[in-house]
This record gives structure tokens, C-alpha cells and sequence, in this order.
């Protein structure tokens, strides 16, 4: 590998100029070469302010360029699947946003292709990258709480005031699993991450879902009926025994006290508390039976106000594709996506059968 990775970075989103491009130009050894846009005007102005000296609306050449090493997709979600795949068939590794794919069958062939090719495959599961996570999976691991018996984890209050124009978020056919899709996935994954290495992985699940019956107006100036989950609220179980549930929700306010989403981790010696951010705010709480909440230490830089866990994201990926590997660590990998998307294929299927449902762990063989 070059000592420069050159990335193209597939889609002219929002969180392409807030995260992927400045993302991997901090790394002394990234570089973004390139933007893709099937709006080429879009790319080019978005281009001009971040100084990506290239930008196509031609997405096979760019990925037939043997001078670029890498993609991010930070495109709509029913792009993932397509993106990825033209990406590693073109032998490039892949930074790609969550929810990895529309659903579980999509994301497992995702996995697959980048295992059979030796790329690197990475999602976006930024909340990895805060001090506070990675302190919280420590500490479990550690036995600071004693075992691990029961994880609280949720995401509410985001956008429960609702827009009235139609969105792609408004559509199932590109937006999938809505709100179970869009923070679900952060929350399954954070819950494997956190609790994994003590507990194991999430295998089952039981849950309600819900969309508010409305409509909102479409390009056209007509009413367009919302097609995506407002709220998923789940029980889960882990394969070591640990108990626990999930709740993601834009149609609800948050009941946190921190006015965040957060996670809660409970063992038999004590409970710790983390919150949800990109690096700007973090926190980290340890709480003893019969004592009260008390702050633990966070290295420096985790409560200045700037988001860099979406810096460690991005610069993580090229350090990855110049090893070779993910940092079993740290990176959320193709599997972890996987495992993710399993569990929110498994939430839609138990809020319709009212049943548990087992969650796939590994990915199936083709």
C-alpha cells in the first residue's frame, strides 16, 4: 500500500462534507481524491468548499481508477449495498455508513465479497470511537461491575417534532427499517461492542414497532403517506445470558435526564452509564449498589466540544487499509455490521409475530 490512501468518497450527502471528507483528510496519510454525485452540480459545490480536487457523476470509471485506493458511502441507505459491492469488485476497501444494507440477506453478501477479496470493510458505527464506549466495554470486560446481567440502551427525542415535506427518509424502499435502521443499528451494535467480550452477542429479540399514521407533502405539492418506523422497543438476550432492551424512537420524547440517548450497563458489583455523542460531550458514570452516580475520568479532549470521534472513525479506516485489517478492537467490520442488521431484521419480524425471534450472530455461507 501507498503511504497516501486516495479515497473517493461515493455520494454528495450532508455528513460528506461534516464527517467523511474532512474525516480522512486529517490523517496525515488520507487523502480525498475524488467526489461522486448523480447530481454533478451538488459535487462540484461541495467540492469547491472542501477542496476535493475531482468530482464524476460517472461512478464506474471512478472506481476503474487504479490510482484510488478506497470509498466511503455516506450515500441514501438503499445505496449501500449497490455502492459497496461496485466498490469491491473493483477491488477497493469500504468505508460504508449504517445500517449497512436494507437488510440482512444484502449485508451478509456485502460481507462476503470484501472476506473473498481480502478488502477491508468497515461501518460507520461512530459511537465505537468515543472514549466513553470504549472505556464502558473495558470496564465490563474487566469485571468492575462484577457480571453483567442487564443493558438499558435508547435513543429518544431526535425529530419527535416532526417535518412536514417528504424526505428520502420517508420511503421504504430507500430508507429501509426507518428509525430502527437509522439509530437501531448504532444501538444493537453499541450493545455487541459494550457487552460482547463478557456476554456475548445479541440472539434473540422480542419487540413492538410503530409509524404515526400522517402524511407529509412530496416533491409534487401532494400528500405522501410515511412509509418508515418512527419507533422500535425491544427485549433482548445475548448469547452469554445477559438480559436487556432497546428503545430508538422519533415519535416519543426522551425520558434521559442528560436529555440524550444513553446506554446503561448492570452488573452484580455496579452499573455504569455512558451517553451517545460524536466526541463534543462525552460522559462516563459509575454508580455502586446503594451509592449514587459518580463521573469517572475521560482522557483529554473528550468534553471540549469537538466531535472527535468522527476524526478516530474516519482515520481508524486508513489505518486499516494500510495494515490490511480492521482493529478487532475498535472497528465496527463487515460482521459487526452484519450482526447489526441481523438483529434489526429480527425486531421487524418479532413486532409482527409477536414471538422471540433468534438473531443470527455469524454470516450464513452463500
Amino acid at each position: 500500500m501507498a503511504d497516501t490512501v486516495r479515497v473517493a468518497v461515493l455520494g454528495a450527502a450532508a455528513f460528506s462534507e461534516v464527517a467523511h471528507i474532512p474525516g480522512v483528510n486529517a490523517h496525515p496519510n488520507g487523502e480525498v481524491v475524488a467526489l461522486y454525485s448523480r447530481d454533478l452540480a451538488r459535487a462540484r459545490a461541495m467540492a469547491d468548499r472542501t477542496g476535493v480536487p475531482d468530482v464524476t457523476d460517472d461512478l464506474d470509471a471512478l472506481l476503474a481508477r487504479t490510482d484510488i485506493h478506497a470509498v466511503t458511502v455516506p450515500s441514501s441507505n438503499d445505496n449501500h449495498y449497490t455502492y459497496t459491492m461496485a466498490a469491491l469488485r473493483a477491488g477497493k476497501h469500504v468505508f460504508c455508513e449504517k445500517p449497512m444494507a436494507l437488510n440482512a440477506g444484502l449485508a451478509a453478501e456485502m460481507t462476503r465479497e470484501a472476506n473473498a477479496r481480502g478488502l477491508v470493510g468497515i461501518i460507520a458505527f461512530i459511537f465505537r470511537y468515543t472514549y466513553c464506549m470504549q472505556e464502558v466495554r473495558r470496564l465490563v470486560a474487566s469485571g468492575a461491575i462484577g457480571t453483567p446481567h442487564y443493558v438499558s440502551i435508547d435513543s429518544q427525542g431526535q425529530g419527535w417534532h416532526r417535518g412536514t415535506d417528504a424526505t428520502w427518509r420517508t420511503y421504504a424502499g430507500v430508507h429501509g427499517a426507518g428509525q430502527l435502521g437509522e439509530m437501531g443499528s448504532h444501538l444493537y451494535d453499541s450493545i455487541n461492542f459494550t457487552v460482547g467480550p463478557a456476554a456475548g452477542f445479541i440472539k434473540e429479540v422480542s419487540a413492538v414497532t410503530y409509524t404515526v399514521p400522517r402524511t407529509v407533502t412530496g416533491p409534487d405539492g401532494h400528500p405522501v403517506a410515511v412509509e418508515t418506523l418512527d419507533l422500535a422497543s425491544a427485549l433482548v438476550r445475548t448469547t452469554g445470558g445477559l438480559q436487556g432492551q432497546m428503545i430508538t424512537s422519533r415519535a416519543s420524547a426522551s425520558a434521559n435526564p442528560t436529555g440524550m440517548g444513553g446506554l446503561v450497563v448492570t452488573g452484580t458489583e455496579g452499573a455504569l452509564f455512558t451517553n451517545f455523542t460524536r466526541g463534543d460531550n462525552e460522559i462516563l458514570r459509575l454508580q455502586k449498589p446503594g451509592g449514587q452516580w459518580e463521573d469517572l475520568d475521560l482522557p483529554e479532549g473528550a468534553r471540549d466540544g469537538k466531535p472527535h470521534g468522527i476524526y478516530r472513525m474516519l482515520g481508524n479506516f486508513i489505518d486499516a487499509v494500510r495494515r490490511g485489517h480492521a482493529d478487532p478492537d475498535h472497528d465496527g467490520d463487515f460482521h459487526d455490521g452484519y450482526r447489526s442488521q441481523a438483529a434489526i431484521d429480527a425486531t421487524i419480524a418479532a413486532a409482527a409475530s409477536h414471538t422471540w425471534v433468534s438473531v443470527d450472530t455469524d454470516v450464513p455461507h452463500a
